[in-house]
């Protein structure tokens, strides 16, 4: 008999049977008791529901202080922005926008959104409407310096402000230099006033980072004639000399701390104070310059206190200064200061295989770029003729004096080991190949240039390869100009380079006898050539082979008329 299932248990159903249970209903009335999920429904300004979704983010626009206002004068300031506006439709614009926004200016100024708006009345409006937008900020403008969106306004009222605003600005500023001066934001603030300040403005603000006592009683130190720098203020009380230095010091630290060495205000004050401060004092700001070598680099007082620091700095600081430099000094030796550093670098170092293949590598294959560059020229010109007043000005001259610091008997001593003729050799020695060969390649270009054609000369003096003069005296012959330039023996530039070059360098010999007859009576019909053929009778074994060549050339009576030729023609007795 086969069992029944009767008494058989049904396995459970699980999520399945769940799934198919029915909705449950209320006995009453039969609706469904389960909850349903809240949705907020809209409603209009009334209370009444609306079927629009209201914007909520405009509402809370909408809620806060000056909205009209504030969008109304966003609407204008995007019109008047325009470059293509015609100037009464923007004056008339501008008329609107300050009726709008006069009584209310910082209010509107404050909002992230709004500062352009001002700062576009600043630079459109009529000058009374800048006075008047001064004077109703004037309370502000500390305030304003530290916002990071307020300062734009007030660099804005520096440069566009009349006389008399820039004079408030001043005013407000004064007993407040220091804090600004070392705040991540105001500091661009000091930076712009070096910019739009008038000097005495501006050193009657930089008297307070020597001081309380000097920004307090400011009006008695104009008063005694004394210059506003640091080393005459300390000249001027000599006895507080170390409270003042202290005090600069603490100053300078807390700008590095905020990374402001970028700020020219603060590489000025920088400067001033290792030009006063003792060497220990150096030394132990030296540390905390070095790895700021590239920022320093952009003004002429930077470079200058990063070459102070390769020049009193140890080795293991200089070291540093190159590393910072990587990928860098291309840049910096075509830079309008940056070439100083890179200068000092091959004067002081005293390892120059690392200058070698740290500094120099960088170079190779823009020696050319280089060469015709007026500051980057003057890196080989200083390599090849040391201090130079012909190619360097004194106040380059004067940094790159030997370095000295006191030694251990109290003696000034030089701050290097290697005798500098020695280091120069090195360095030449691993350049020579490379310089020699674009000099070959670029003979002519160098020539109409005035640093390519100092550096040309400088390179033929010290060589001692036949080779290179033949190339380069093969190159001046095979010239050929472009299109309305003159040729060499006749250029304004490169006349005056070959004159210099054939009377102190071995060129002379080499450029004579790859000179046809026919050439030399060409420049000898030129005035400048003639001066060029002038500096062959430095030699007098030139005097023969010129002879016979002129002579055979039928000049003119204008030819002979000309200062050079005439000279030449005495030259040779004829």
């Amino acid at each position: 008999m086969a069992p029944t299932n009767a008494g058989t248990k049904r396995p459970s159903g699980g999520a399945s049977d769940k799934a198919a249970k029915k909705p449950k209903f209320d006995k009453k009335d039969g609706k469904s008791t389960e909850k349903k999920p809240f949705v907020k429904k809209p409603f209009n300004k009334d209370g009444k529901s609306s079927k629009e979704p209201i914007d909520y983010k405009l509402q809370r626009k909408m809620n806060r202080p000056h909205y009209e206002v504030v969008k109304r004068a966003k609407e204008i300031w995007n019109i008047i922005r325009e470059r293509n506006v015609e100037k009464p439709k923007r004056t008339a614009l501008c008329d609107e926008l300050y009726g709008l926004v006069q009584g209310k200016i910082y209010d509107v100024a404050a909002k992230h959104d709004a500062s352009r708006v001002i700062q576009s009345l600043l630079k459109f409006g009529s000058p009374a409407q800048r006075s008047g937008a001064v004077k109703e900020l004037q309370p502000y403008i500390l305030e304003l310096s530290k916002m990071q969106y307020g300062y734009f306004l007030v660099q804005k009222m520096l440069k566009y402000g009349g006389k008399d605003d820039r004079a408030l600005i001043v005013k407000e500023m004064t007993g407040h230099v220091v804090k600004l001066g070392t705040h991540n934001v105001a500091a661009n603030i000091l930076e712009a006033a070096h910019e739009y300040l008038q000097p005495r403005q501006l050193s009657g603000l930089k008297l307070e980072f020597y001081g309380k006592e000097f920004a307090l009683f400011k009006g008695e130190y104009e008063a005694k004639g004394a210059k506003k720098t640091l080393a005459d203020i300390v000249a001027q009380s000599p006895s507080k000399k170390e409270e003042i230095l202290l005090h600069v010091a603490d100053i300078l630290n807390k700008m590095i701390d905020k990374q402001l060495l970028g700020m020219s205000y603060v590489q000025s004050l920088l400067l001033e104070y290792m030009t006063v401060a003792s060497a220990d004092q150096v030394n132990a700001m030296v540390p905390n310059v070095r790895d700021a070598a590239v920022a320093l680099l952009a003004t002429r007082n930077g470079a200058k206190v990063v070459t102070m620091t390769l020049a009193l700095g140890n080795p293991k600081d200089r070291k540093r200064v190159i590393k910072t430099l990587k990928d860098k000094v291309l840049e910096a030796t075509n830079h309008i200061s940056g070439y100083l550093v890179i200068m000092r670098v091959m004067d002081v170092v005293d390892d120059t295989v690392l200058v070698q293949k740290s500094v120099l590598s960088e170079l190779h294959g823009h020696w050319h770029e280089v060469a015709l560059h007026p500051n980057g020229a003057k890196l080989l010109l200083q390599l090849l003729s040391p201090l130079n007043s012909k190619y360097l000005g004194p106040d380059e001259i004067a940094l790159l004096q030997p370095p000295m610091i006191p030694g251990s008997d109290g003696e000034m001593v030089v701050n290097y080991k290697k005798d500098p003729a020695v280091r120069r050799k090195e360095l030449w020695k691993g350049l020579q190949p490379t310089i020699e060969a674009m000099c070959t390649e670029h003979a002519a270009e160098l020539l109409r240039s005035k640093m390519g054609g100092h550096v040309l000369y400088e390179v033929l003096k010290a060589t001692e390869n036949a080779g290179l003069l033949t190339a380069v005296a093969a190159a001046i012959v095979a010239d050929e100009p472009e299109e309305g330039a003159e040729p060499l023996y006749s250029d304004v530039l490169a006349h005056k380079h070959l004159q210099r070059m054939l009377k102190d360098t071995k060129l002379s010999a080499a450029l004579l006898s790859a000179l046809s007859p026919a050439t030399i009576g060409d420049w000898a019909a030129s005035n400048r050539g003639a001066f060029v053929l002038v500096a062959f009778l430095e030699h007098e074994a030139s005097k023969k082979t010129l002879l016979s060549a002129v002579k055979a050339k039928k000049l003119s009576k204008e030819a002979k008329a000309q200062a050079g030729t005439k000279l030449l023609l005495e030259k040779l007795d004829l």
